[in-house]
């Protein structure tokens, strides 16, 4: 059975990604965790008000967002009419990113998926503020961002984008390589060009990429340099009507992570299909 996380502001973009990975798991046994943090009501909530009237305030937005989430969990429930899933539902006032990565790792959960703007998103921003912070935090973890609005169609085609820089482990592939397998969808492995020949280490992870997504079909792409990776793997995402784009989140380097966060950034801005967001795992 797979646990799947679902945070959401009850937003219509929200909903959207919700019924989107139902779809994407439906012939999957799933367990949905619903969630929705009202850490930002609180907080302007008891700004304004007496101390000793906190604790009161506390207790009546958890029971509206307890009762907004049931809501919700029958609306989804009535709409996919799915035997095989079943639904949680959790309010906080924690901080979005601590309460799902204190759930991910209590329910050691396979998936984060969220919409890719909330219920304030500009309609020329795609992704949202609080959709870059999860990028930015959430740990161990992949992150599916799913764009609004999106009808699901069946997977055929997975952009893998890298660099073939680090080794890969099959464990970090692994929530790659399952939805290929859910649907037989082929894996493009998309790496940018910036010089004529990969080194010694690039050659090796090449060899050991293509091992471990052997079961996926996984054809190499090279795409020229044209001075905006985004640019290229944007177009060849278009082109080639890419069903998911996928790449390795890299943490622990400052270096790797500033490019990683300019790079992610850019492409989650405009990202117009599913965004899956690997961990990588030391």
């Amino acid at each position: 059975m797979k646990t799947i996380i679902v945070p959401t502001d009850f937003s219509k973009n929200a909903y959207c990604a919700l019924y989107y990975v139902t779809q994407l798991f439906a012939r999957d046994t799933c367990k949905f965790i619903l969630m929705n943090s009202f850490e930002n009501q609180v907080t302007n909530l008891t700004s304004r008000i007496d101390i000793g009237k906190t604790e009161a305030v506390v207790n009546e937005l958890y029971d509206t967002t307890e009762v907004r989430c049931e809501e919700l969990k029958h609306k989804i429930i009535r709409d996919t009419n799915n035997k095989s899933h079943t639904y949680h539902t959790i309010a906080t006032s924690l901080s979005l990113t601590r309460a799902i990565n204190q759930l991910v790792k209590k329910e050691d959960a396979d998936y984060v998926v969220m919409g890719g703007k909330g219920s304030k998103g500009a309609d020329n921003i795609l992704m949202g503020s609080n959709t870059l912070l999860m990028i930015r935090k959430i740990q161990n973890a992949p992150l599916l961002v799913i764009p609004s609005p999106l009808n699901f169609k069946p997977i055929k085609k997975i952009a893998f984008a890298t660099g073939f820089k680090r080794p890969y482990s099959k464990k970090e592939l692994e929530p790659l390589v399952t939805i290929s397998s859910l649907y037989e969808a082929n894996i493009k492995i998309v790496h940018v060009n910036k010089k004529e020949k990969m080194s010694d280490i690039q050659r090796v992870n090449v060899h050991e990429l293509f091992k471990l997504l052997g079961s996926a079909h996984p054809e190499n792409t090279w795409l020229y340099d044209n001075d905006n990776s985004y640019d290229a793997i944007g177009s060849y995402v278009q082109k080639e009507h890419i069903d998911i784009l996928a790449m390795i989140s890299y943490k622990h380097n400052a270096i790797v992570r500033l490019f990683r966060e300019a790079t992610l950034k850019k492409i989650a801005k405009h990202a117009t299909i599913p965004f899956l967001i690997l961990p990588k795992i030391d």
